[in-house]
């Protein structure tokens, strides 16, 4: 009897343990659950298709006669008209180094006349000059990051003028006459030991590009009215053909260019002639450039060939010939969220959960873009929704069960 009295209190010990540990983790579930948030920001989401483009330019190659150093008088990129000089040639290499350091040094001597003629100049704004030598500080680590060695020296002639200028807006003393003074008898003995014996001139008006890539007649603007997926690939699938090491580079007739691809003709809805549509040249979405529509072409397959034109030109642009890219087929600019925060009420209506302080109130949200990780929702309130709109700077919670309108959260 007593053994079975002493059974029962054990069994009954162990059920209240059971029952107050049960109770224990409901309580412990309520308070002390997990609500995850993330910030409502504004930002630009491009909505882009991959494609493999091919650049068309009509292009004479600029050719030296073989004989003596040339040197390179226009950037590449840089704009050119006909008859403008594109590069000298010089007797021997002595020759040549002559005239390159005195171009080097009147770009010092152009600096400090500048430096100079700022001795007499008031009412500088002082807090636009310290933007200007911080943006130019951050150009000279850049460049020297890169290793462009010539982009160092042209960042330190500028950052050395407006710290000068700094100076003198400061009322401090800078006398740049005898610098002046040393550097104007430099140039002048040096461009007297330059002689030139020729000068390359631009046979038609266009940009100048420093290289030839051996693809220059692939593809040309007279080929564009009749393309097809098959020149087009063609085009992809040529080698590069020998170039001439007299060849010094090349003038781009003509100030428009053009990019080629094929892409599903669902996505091309609405590129109409003359619309002004992005590309992106390559693998970074900060390098685009500006186009606009020049046609659209459907061929078999729910394909259509696109080809877009161009008239900006840089260094990065002229070397372009066959590129993996993006065309931007939209973009949206909103309040962008992880896609797990979208909710429904019981009505259909979208929204997310947003915490203030304690307590948690659901926002609407008016969605313009969604994908697999995100949505992008309207900033704009001047829709009525049923709820009130999300707003930025929000705390939405991305995480956390059995969420309400109101609610209390510890």
């Amino acid at each position: 009897m007593k053994s079975r009295d002493r059974l029962l209190k054990i069994l009954a010990a162990v059920a209240a343990v059971v029952v107050v540990g049960f109770f224990a983790a409901e309580l412990y579930g309520l308070t002390a659950q997990s609500y995850n948030t993330e910030t409502a920001y504004v930002q630009t989401v491009l909505e882009t298709v991959d494609a493999e483009m091919f650049v068309i330019r009509d292009e004479t190659l600029l050719t030296s006669n073989g004989s003596g150093v040339t040197v390179q008088l226009a950037e590449n990129g840089e704009r050119v008209s006909k008859g403008s000089s594109i590069a000298a040639v010089f007797s021997d290499e002595e020759t040549a180094g002559n005239y390159v350091e005195a171009a080097s040094l009147r770009k010092k001597l152009e600096v400090y006349s500048s430096i100079d003629t700022q001795l007499t100049l008031d009412n500088v704004d002082m807090t636009k000059l310290a933007l200007e030598i911080d943006s130019e500080f951050m150009a000279l680590i850049n460049a020297a990051y890169d290793e462009n060695y010539s982009a160092i020296e042209d960042s330190k002639l500028v950052l050395n003028e407006k710290i000068s200028r700094r100076q003198v807006s400061l009322g401090q003393a800078v006398d740049c006459k005898a610098k002046i003074a040393e550097l104007t008898a430099q140039v002048t003995s040096l461009e007297s030991a330059a002689t030139v014996s020729s000068i390359i001139s631009a046979q038609s008006a266009g940009y100048f590009a420093g290289e030839a890539d051996g693809f220059e007649n692939v593809l040309t603007v007279a080929d564009i009215e009749n393309l097809t997926t098959d020149m087009l690939q063609k085009a992809f699938d040529a080698k590069q053909a020998a170039v001439s090491e007299n060849t010094i580079g090349k003038i781009i007739n003509g100030y428009n260019w053009y990019v080629a691809t094929v892409m599903d003709t669902g996505k091309v809805v609405g590129f109409d002639k003359g619309k002004e549509i992005k590309l992106i040249l390559g693998s970074s979405d900060k390098q685009t450039v500006k186009t606009k529509v020049h046609s659209v072409t459907a061929v078999e397959g729910n394909k259509s060939i696109v080809v877009f034109k161009c008239n900006l030109m840089n260094d990065e642009l002229a070397s372009l010939r066959k590129v993996s890219g993006k065309v931007v087929i939209s973009e949206h600019t909103g309040l962008r969220i992880s896609k797990d925060a979208l909710r429904f009420d019981s009505d259909g209506n979208a929204g997310v959960y947003v915490r203030r302080a304690n307590i948690v109130n659901f926002r609407s949200v008016n969605v313009l873009y969604t994908d697999d990780k995100y949505i992008v929702a309207a900033p704009d309130e001047d829709v009525k929704l049923a709820y009130p709109h999300l707003e930025l700077y929000d705390e939405v919670i991305i995480s956390g069960k059995d969420l309400s309108d109101g609610m209390v959260i510890g």
